[in-house]
């Protein structure tokens, strides 16, 4: 295996305990309270998600399952075909510890841990976990990425 590898898989394992941790504090500290970090803006609040992002396929774990390891499958694909872009490594890094706490918490809890809630505009926003910042950060980047790459092309 080479030492850039190692790196990566360091590095993944590295935000699935971040993830992992931060949903234990939750579910050991909030369990049904609510902690308020910014008034009106950011609270902490534990919350089962049955379903995937905005609670779709809310009940169907098998499938989430399964297309969560199928997800997986194809970011690892992609993690080695991209090897040398290390914008590229990075955001598949995010999406593939992203996909792989929420699955943990898929197979055994049956349900997603999620309690990062925001306010915006008086509008309250879907509650969300690490796991979620990871996979939007790495989607974020990773567009930056092909755009970039798109654009040394021409």
């Amino acid at each position: 295996m080479k030492k850039g590898n190692i790196k990566i898989i360091i590095l993944i394992l590295l935000f699935i305990v971040i993830d992992f941790v931060s949903k234990i504090l939750v579910i050991n500290l909030l369990k049904s309270n609510t902690l308020i970090i910014i008034n009106n803006f950011l609270k902490f609040t534990y919350i089962k998600n049955m379903g995937a992002a905005f609670g779709i396929l809310s009940g169907n774990i098998i499938l989430l399952i399964i297309i969560t390891l199928f997800f997986i499958y194809y970011i690892i694909k992609e993690l080695k075909n991209n090897s040398d872009k290390k914008l590229s490594i990075i955001s598949y890094a995010l999406i593939l510890s992203g996909a792989i706490g929420n699955l943990i918490d898929r197979v055994f809890r049956g349900y997603v841990v999620d309690f990062i809630s925001f306010t915006i505009f008086g509008r309250e926003m879907a509650v969300f976990n690490v796991a979620d910042s990871y996979i939007t950060i790495g989607v974020i980047l990773l567009l930056i990425s092909m755009f970039k790459e798109n654009l040394w092309k021409k």
